[in-house]
């Protein structure tokens, strides 16, 4: 099993964990994400959402 694949595996884990509500509002999430790539096929959406990630993680403590 690679890296990417262990990444995948816990994030699966991650979720199943969480109470059923927030599964279900994770899963909203995903699939309003997906539109949103869907929309950029070039691949624009995914470094914006790249943009995003790394904004998130330097304003973390």
């Amino acid at each position: 099993m690679n890296a990417d694949q262990q990444t995948l595996l816990m994030f699966k884990g991650l979720i199943a964990s969480m109470p059923e509500e927030s599964q279900v509002k994770v899963k909203q999430a995903e699939d309003k994400l997906r539109v949103v790539l869907s929309e950029y096929p070039e691949g624009e959406a995914l470094v914006a959402f790249g943009l995003i990630g790394a904004q998130l993680q330097t304003e973390s403590p």
